[in-house]
């Protein structure tokens, strides 16, 4: 109707916004392929179960948040699909997100959610590879894709196997998304 062929929308739903939606976490592996992502959020979440809020005094989310973030986490991994963290509410805060987003980003995740267009910078800074992030994954897949590649190498005194080839792979894979984009 509106020329857009079928299929072409993309879907990233927010899987956490209910006590009950957590038991359902799994169930995004054979789903549709216009799934591209899974968002978790906490503050529907919040008001589901009727908590007086999802973070501590010290700002950090209280355990069965952390709970609700690791199972998305862990459903995008079983999916193989963009793992997304929730919003930073306290959009003014600049630093608390970059925080945030660092955490997440060595947690796992590929993205974090917005809330308020002056986060994208912080947002898109955190989660693009750095120059030695890249140069070092591309280092690492050189190494395994050489003419002599075992399953398990060398480099800079360090011993390096397989996970280590499908991080630096990831890593150069985001970096190229992130050049498009």
């Amino acid at each position: 109707r509106d020329g857009i062929a079928p299929g072409a929308t993309k879907v990233l739903p927010i899987i956490t916004e209910t006590g009950a939606s957590m038991f359902g976490t799994a169930t995004y592996r054979q789903t549709t392929p216009r799934l591209v992502g899974l968002l978790w959020g906490g503050e529907d979440l919040a008001a589901d179960i009727g908590t007086r809020g999802n973070r501590d005094a010290h700002g950090r989310y209280e355990p069965i948040f952390e709970l609700a973030r690791s199972f998305c986490l862990l459903a995008a991994t079983a999916a193989r699909v963009a793992a997304v963290d929730a919003v930073y509410t306290d959009f003014r805060n600049a630093e608390g997100l970059r925080s945030e987003a660092a955490a997440a980003a060595r947690s796992g995740f590929t993205a974090k959610a917005a809330i308020h267009p002056d986060q994208a910078a912080v947002i898109n800074e955190v989660f693009t590879p750095s120059a030695d992030e890249v140069a070092q994954a591309r280092r690492v897949v050189e190494l395994f894709e050489g003419g002599e590649a075992t399953s398990v190498v060398a480099l800079d005194g360090k011993m390096l196997d397989r996970p280590h080839l499908t991080m630096a792979k990831r890593i150069l894979s985001r970096a190229a998304i992130s050049v498009l984009q």
